[in-house]
């Protein structure tokens, strides 16, 4: 407006699976005009053209309504857990990040293929990564991502998803984070993931929603996820 930009909105396409909208973004004082709402049905018919089977987006639970209206429904939830600062007496020795049974054991947990995307992240975030390896290689890795004064878990992923391996890899990426506060967002479905967080000093901080494009495929958040990565939400 007038040559400065006002808003913004971002969407991404995992393949022909399952296109993501994110990062929907207005000045506070240019809000309440439909701008938000444009934005989110530019973003759509991106997603359309390109021939996604699902698309969806988190949201906190105020701006559902809107979300509602341009004909997305809720199909799950998640809880966002912090924690003030970690404790002192966990640490890992750093090794060469197993990236490529990385990306497998992510292709199967997510349903497509997010490899461009984690490839990004590891070139910003190379020392931020968390593993666990058995016998059949990569079982569980979770990623910390650093910002100017907090950081967040995410993706979490672990396969097969227990205390034992979920604690780990919390233990592992509390050593591995250095701006504080520490913040995950966890399917409500999965009550190992809170569990786990609440023994190691994580705390409820909201509720949120996962929203699914009615008219397409709703999207389905598989067992082996355990935090959401890339959290943008609306």
């Amino acid at each position: 407006m007038d040559g400065g930009l006002i808003g913004f909105t971002a969407a991404i396409a995992y393949g022909k699976n399952i296109g993501w909208i994110g990062d929907v973004v207005v000045n506070r004082k240019d809000r309440g005009a439909g701008i938000g709402s444009s934005l989110v049905q530019s973003a759509v018919k991106h997603l359309l053209r390109l021939h996604v089977k699902s698309i969806g987006l988190y949201s906190y639970p105020e701006n559902e309504g809107m979300y509602k209206r341009l004909g997305f429904e809720t199909t799950d939830g998640f809880a966002t857990l912090s924690i003030p600062h970690g404790a002192e007496n966990f640490r890992r020795g750093i090794g060469r990040v197993p990236f490529y049974e990385i990306l497998r054991l992510d292709k199967r947990a997510f349903g497509a293929n997010r490899g461009r995307l984690l490839r990004c992240l590891r070139r910003e975030f190379p020392r931020c990564w968390a593993w666990i390896t058995s016998n059949a290689g990569v079982s569980g890795y979770s990623l910390v991502k650093e910002y100017q004064d907090s950081s967040e878990i995410g993706p979490l992923v672990c396969e097969p998803m227990d205390h034992e391996y979920v604690g780990t890899l919390l233990r592992s990426s509390i050593a591995l984070t250095n701006k504080w506060p520490l913040e995950m967002s966890v399917p409500e479905s999965h009550s190992t993931v809170t569990e786990s967080a609440d023994r190691l000093g994580f705390r409820f901080e909201r509720k949120g929603v996962v929203m699914s494009y009615a008219a397409l495929e709703p999207v389905v958040i598989g067992p082996a996820i355990g935090a959401f990565g890339f959290l943008d939400k609306g």
